[in-house]
């Protein structure tokens, strides 16, 4: 049973990721979703611009990854049903071909 005087919610946030990483070690997979957008700052006359890094990580354990993997392949199937086929860019399918070598989707 969920004790709910320790669940937070964070109503009206929404966090759109730019890239995603996946690391692994026995027992747990991470997938970090990461935000990467500019900021300008004013110090005085100068303006200075500032890359802000927004990491929401996820930790998983193997099993639950691999019913999320399937549960996920499930739902694209059925949206490419509804609303056709997803096209990837060039840079998305060199990434799909190198799967087992790379873990970092931009």
């Amino acid at each position: 049973m969920v004790d709910a005087t320790n669940f937070e919610s964070r109503k009206g946030e929404s966090f759109k990721p730019d890239s995603l990483a996946v690391i692994f070690r026995e027992g747990q997979l991470v997938m970090d979703f990461k935000k990467t957008s500019p900021r300008l700052d004013q110090s005085g006359s100068d303006k200075i611009q500032t890359v802000v890094s927004e990491h929401n990580p996820v930790v998983v354990n193997p099993r639950k990854a691999k019913a999320f993997s399937k549960l996920l392949e499930k739902n694209i199937e059925s949206y490419e049903e509804k609303y056709g086929e997803i096209e990837l860019n060039e840079q998305e399918e060199e990434t799909e071909d190198q799967e087992e070598q790379q873990d970092y989707i931009a």
